[in-house]
């Protein structure tokens, strides 16, 4: 049995299929430079591999399943907070969906520093607040 079930709600809801589209890791690496943004980490980028997303319907499906189907825990400050959350939903979309042109990233906004995820459709990139 999956871990992931244990955090499932009561109802059953199918998981959507949704299209598959993929980028070559060197093609990645000169996107995220070409939007002036840093990896914290280069050695995580898988060199060699595909990098797998889906179109902006696909998004809207995989969003809405995993916030229908999952109980998210509540917001915690400094044990359950902003950079927790985004690393909880990029578990889940890479476990569930094997999207991992998804990321969690960390910067400043007015209000202070914030995790978010960071993630590419078929028409470009866009950030999600996961909480």
């Amino acid at each position: 049995m999956c871990w992931l079930t244990n955090l499932l709600k009561p109802k059953d809801n199918p998981k959507p299929k949704i299209e598959l589209l993929s980028m070559p890791s060197i093609e990645v690496a000169k996107e995220i430079e070409g939007l002036s943004q840093k990896l914290m980490f280069p050695c995580l980028l898988d060199y060699g591999q595909d990098y797998y997303y889906t179109t902006d319907k696909g998004w809207a499906e995989v969003f809405d399943y995993i916030y229908t189907v999952f109980d998210m825990p509540p917001y915690v400050a400094a044990r359950c907070d902003c950079e927790d959350f985004g690393i909880l939903l990029k578990g889940l979309v890479s476990a569930l969906f094997g999207l991992n042109y998804f990321a969690l990233t960390i910067g400043n906004i007015p209000q202070g520093c914030h995790g978010f995820d960071f993630f590419r459709t078929d028409t470009g990139h866009l950030i999600i607040e996961p909480q």
